[in-house]
């Protein structure tokens, strides 16, 4: 299946803060965007989508944390090499899972 207006991305951040780290784990999870570490999030992200993050991310961001978003090509499209995940982990939605 393909999202011809989504890309995919990966979203890593190290956040020292217990309460923000929370807060940016909701909003990333409520977007969309699947963890698959306590701090990697994985998913399909329109344009309009990843300028959101952004916004919000910079605007919660202290001179002490670490964040990188960057698109990615997991789905079989590339040479990706995964130990300890499941098939699973990085499959694409089903039509009726995207909001």
């Amino acid at each position: 299946m393909t999202y011809p207006l989504r890309q995919e991305y990966l979203v890593g951040y190290d956040i020292t803060n217990n309460k923000l780290r929370t807060k940016i784990f909701n909003e990333l999870s409520k977007i969309g965007l699947r963890p698959v570490q306590k701090s990697v999030f994985w998913g399909y992200l329109t344009a309009a989508e990843t300028e959101a993050i952004k916004r919000f991310l910079n605007s919660n961001f202290k001179s002490t944390d670490k964040i990188f978003i960057t698109r990615t090509n997991f789905n079989g499209r590339g040479k990706s090499y995964f130990i300890g995940y499941s098939a699973n982990d990085f499959k694409d939605w089903n039509e009726t899972e995207v909001i």
